[in-house]
């Protein structure tokens, strides 16, 4: 068994990487963001996603609402997509709170 975390900051070359490995009977477990502050899908996620043999998506919590957040909204001024940060620097957020402090 092998497990990846953070896989978004990878590049595609995972993927290839990940499928040999599965084809040759190892179980791979990766985790990482599906998609960015701006809602953009988020390195080779989403091609990870499509050659995987199951996907769990697993939600934090909004921290305006407390309903399931789909989103990690960006505190501070930075349009990099890459910024590491810590919770002063990131909030969870549902759709609906996502959205409503985006206008």
């Amino acid at each position: 068994m092998i497990g990846i975390d953070e896989a978004q900051f990878s590049d595609m070359g995972l993927v290839v990487v990940c499928q040999t490995l599965a084809d040759q009977g190892v179980r791979v477990i990766v985790a990482g963001l599906d998609m960015d502050f701006k809602r953009i899908p988020f390195g080779p996620m989403p091609g990870l996603c499509s050659v995987a043999d199951d996907v769990v998506k697993v939600h934090a919590i909004c921290v305006k609402c407390g309903n399931l957040a789909n989103y990690s909204h960006r505190l501070v001024k930075n349009d990099k997509q890459v910024m590491l940060g810590e919770t002063d620097e990131y909030q969870p957020l549902c759709r609906k709170c996502y959205l409503k402090v985006r206008k």
